[in-house]
């Protein structure tokens, strides 16, 4: 395959660009999509001068995601949203969004095809609605796009990471950290950096075509041990408290009125599932890479969050 230029959809996300960045270092040509430009104007200092270019684009537009995908040899979809608010619903950006892609992509020779899903996406018989707009997402992109790839991750971490800046933040400034139920649920922290290279492998390998690849860390956690691992990296000592799911999901319906909801009733429901890789799945090792543990990249974030900040690590906590 000769891929030169790639399109990468939502790509001022979290995830867009941890695979913006990969993209760069490997000498690709980045197109960025999304919906506010405004947002994805840093990521140009990524790559050499010219070798980024953002444009805007809007999944619920059709038009303009053709327009986006034009004169790209590979398209990745990275586009997506946590929760709901106004236009912006799971169905109309996961389902539509995804199956406006395929097309797009398809109508235009695109040779390759990457959808970023997630862990859980073969849930065809979950009743939560995040989770099924991506199973309703995965089949959009395989119905219009027969050899697309899909990256399924667990919970991604970084530095702009949600699960461990939110967890640091409220022990930072809360007498006790909250986990819902028992907090034995399990997840499988995955790196951002190793999503990212995880996709540039993808486009190096016409042999993944077809393929689903779950990508998880190193290692599995329980809720629980999350939040105890938060703790220790930014030294504080403080009761960890499970709280009823149905309470947690109360509190999430009433949050969702937020301009920027902390948690959904939908994420108290991920919350109380396992969310790791399944046994026999294709996973990073099959596409060479290594797991990044979470302990080796959280101090060079979470230190902010100890007592006195990152320049006063030896403070007490």
């Amino acid at each position: 395959m000769n891929i030169k230029q790639v399109t990468v959809l939502g790509g001022s996300g979290f995830v867009g660009r941890a695979i913006v960045r990969a993209l760069a270092q490997e000498g690709y040509l980045v197109r960025v999509a999304c919906r506010r430009i405004e947002l994805a104007e840093r990521l140009k200092t990524a790559g050499d001068v010219g070798q980024i270019t953002v444009m805007r684009a809007n999944l619920r537009m059709p038009q303009s995601v053709a327009t986006a995908i034009a004169g790209s040899q590979a398209v990745i979809n990275a586009a997506g949203i946590p929760f709901q608010r106004g236009r912006q619903r799971y169905r109309p950006v996961h389902v539509e969004g995804a199956r406006a892609i395929a097309e797009a992509a398809r109508t235009a020779g695109v040779q390759r095809l990457i959808h970023m899903s997630g862990i859980g996406a073969e849930s065809r018989s979950s009743r939560n609605s995040y989770v099924q707009s991506k199973v309703d997402a995965e089949d959009a992109i395989i119905a219009g796009f027969e050899n697309a790839t899909i990256l399924r991750p667990s919970v991604i971490f970084g530095p702009d990471d949600a699960m461990f800046n939110r967890l640091a933040k409220i022990a930072a400034l809360a007498p006790f950290v909250p986990v819902v139920g028992d907090g034995k649920a399990k997840v499988q922290p995955v790196f951002a950096g190793d999503v990212g290279s995880a996709a540039v492998a993808v486009l190096a390998r016409p042999d993944t075509a077809k393929s689903v690849f779950e990508l998880g860390g190193p290692h599995v956690y329980t809720y629980r041990e999350i939040a105890a691992l938060t703790l220790r990296e930014i030294g504080r000592d403080k009761p960890i408290i499970g709280v009823p799911a149905g309470l947690m999901k109360i509190a999430g319906w009433f949050a969702e009125f937020l301009p920027v909801p902390p948690l959904t009733h939908d994420q108290v429901d991920l919350l109380t599932s396992d969310n790791v890789v399944r046994g026999g799945a294709k996973t990073l090792a099959d596409l060479g890479i290594t797991p990044t543990a979470a302990e080796s990249i959280l101090p060079t974030y979470l230190d902010r969050f100890r007592v006195g900040g990152r320049y006063n690590q030896g403070a007490p906590a």
